[in-house]
């Protein structure tokens, strides 16, 4: 994983993983929605998931009034980024997971 000027992400067999650009790391296991759908994410975040192609899946991350937080985008690789302390991984399968 390289976090170079953005946050990164990595589902390894259910293992969720972010790399922050300020080089913090958090970790946990399961819990993740297989898209596409819209799901509840935990800190209060929805996420707005989306196929794109094969291996390729998009991830809008909205907060409480239903504006644009944070994008994901997963094209054939794993993306990730932290939101107010919460940390959220996309994998080019679909699945997107969160922790507090």
């Amino acid at each position: 994983m390289e976090a170079n000027h953005q946050d990164a992400g990595l589902d390894a067999n259910d293992m969720f993983i972010v790399l922050t650009q300020d080089s913090r790391v958090q970790s946990w296991m399961g819990g993740g929605h297989e898209g596409p759908g819209i799901f509840k994410l935990m800190g209060g975040w929805t996420a707005k998931v989306t196929k794109v192609g094969e291996d390729h899946y998009r991830a809008r991350i909205l907060g409480d009034a239903g504006g644009v937080s944070a994008s994901l985008d997963a094209n054939e690789h794993d993306a990730g980024v932290e939101v107010n302390r919460v940390y959220i991984v996309l994998n080019a399968g679909g699945v997107i997971g969160a922790h507090v």
